[in-house]
């Protein structure tokens, strides 16, 4: 089984930065043969997706559109993506994702998108 499920839609229900109330805005990751991406909580983002052993995986670059939005969403983005950048690892089972950093301590947790699109 490979480690990233591609071909899947999720959507974030919880990070380990607490400073953001992630209840107040969505944000989506989607895995595509080689590629994630998906919403952040103002603009859309996307970059390489590669496994780099069991369970372990490489993001990035990272590139995303250049949209403003509220400061909330603007701050609860930076440091999304700040997470984002420390992905290296991926586990995935009983309907939740989990992005992994380099200790193998979750990041970034995820559950099914309810709209895929």
């Amino acid at each position: 089984m490979p480690s990233v499920p591609w071909g899947t839609q999720w959507e974030l229900v919880r990070a380990v930065d607490e400073s953001v109330d992630w209840s107040r805005v969505h944000v989506t990751l989607g895995f595509q043969e080689g590629r994630a991406g998906g919403k952040g909580p103002v603009n859309r983002y996307f970059g390489m997706c590669r496994e780099t052993g069991a369970g372990r995986i490489e993001l990035g670059p990272i590139g995303m559109t250049m949209m403003a939005g509220p400061p909330h969403a603007m701050d609860a983005e930076h440091v999304f993506l700040r997470l984002l950048e420390a992905v290296r690892g991926v586990r995935h089972g009983d309907g939740e994702l989990a992005l992994l950093d380099d200790d193998g301590d979750e990041l970034l947790a995820f559950v099914p998108a309810q709209d895929p699109t």
